[in-house]
């Protein structure tokens, strides 16, 4: 069974040295990096602050101290991005609530990309769990009724519930099975990234809106967009969390008419990286859009992480 435990950053005490070291050692300066790069889950908030020191004089710069923070939480946790990616280390289930709203400050780009991976990762691996605990129970549920047995008015209660929730027929449980399916991690995190901007749109800082959805409705909580024209009426839908705003896209793609074939082609066991042709539709790029998420996954190494594993504990951060 999955372990939850709360963690507050403000009690970690390598977090506290480090904003101490960033206090001391910055003030109100430039987190400039100047050396190479080093591998993404190896650029500590110390080695940041070491390269600092022999940085160029440049003009004061906000220090990004909550994505630093939040950059010594994975490092205490041993969340190694390289070792993920070679498929050596299972993920951290790591639920973090929101991505650092100053996440636009971080001049080191590799670091921003891995702090943003690691944020979604872990969340993106447990929706599909979640959907995949479902999906189970609705195989089993359909070889009983394959095999000419009658439901359990529990069972038949419960496909009523999940086909509302999918916008499908309950009692065409071929087609909820099209439906009731989890994403790859490598086709989510690389929309998040095209769609937010690396996690640092004002609709992402403001409400969590990670992949651009509009709402019409009143019942929704929204951002109204600043190029919104007169006459027109949608909003950025907003989310209380990030995992909130990712759970809400997989449910898009599972329920919307304009992503049957998205839901086909998965069913056939087209990868993540095949499916991003079925989702010309998701933006007015069309295959301009589906070439950009493909560069944004091979430049990434994006397609190993849909072979990632959780491990069982989960670790709420909260910021």
């Amino acid at each position: 069974m999955t372990n939850f435990s709360f963690i507050d950053l403000s009690t970690r005490p390598r977090v506290a040295l480090a904003a101490a070291v960033l206090a001391s050692t910055l003030g109100f300066g430039a987190l400039l990096v100047s050396a190479p790069p080093a591998p993404l889950a190896k650029l500590s908030v110390i080695e940041n602050v070491r390269e600092v020191r022999t940085a160029k004089a440049v003009a004061p710069r906000v220090v990004p101290e909550e994505s630093l923070a939040l950059a010594a939480r994975f490092d205490e946790e041993g969340y190694d991005w390289d070792a993920v990616l070679a498929g050596s280390r299972d993920v951290p289930a790591l639920d973090v609530k929101r991505l650092p709203k100053d996440l636009v400050h971080l001049q080191n780009i590799d670091l921003k990309k891995s702090l943003f991976f690691r944020t979604l990762l872990p969340l993106s691996l447990q929706i599909n769990a979640e959907i995949e605990a479902d999906r189970r129970r609705l195989l089993t549920i359909k070889a009983s009724v394959d095999a000419g047995e009658a439901l359990s008015h529990q069972d038949q209660a419960w496909v009523g519930r999940l086909a509302r929730a999918y916008k499908s027929e309950s009692s065409h449980l071929d087609e909820l099975l099209l439906r009731v399916d989890g994403v790859p991690p490598s086709l989510m995190l690389a929309q998040a990234a095209e769609e937010s901007g690396w996690g640092t749109s004002r609709f992402v800082r403001e409400g969590n809106a990670l992949f651009g959805q509009w709402t019409w409705s009143d019942v929704d909580t929204g951002i109204v967009p600043s190029s919104r024209e007169d006459g027109e009426t949608h909003k950025i839908r907003a989310f209380s969390s990030v995992k909130g705003a990712a759970a809400a896209y997989v449910r898009n793609l599972n329920t919307h008419p304009a992503y049957e074939r998205f839901r086909l082609q998965r069913a056939l066991g087209a990868s993540g990286y095949d499916l991003t042709a079925t989702l010309d539709k998701y933006s007015e790029r069309g295959i301009k859009y589906v070439e950009t998420l493909r560069s944004i996954m091979q430049a990434n190494r994006l397609a190993a992480l849909d072979s990632a594993q959780l491990s069982h504990e989960v670790l709420v951060v909260r910021r």
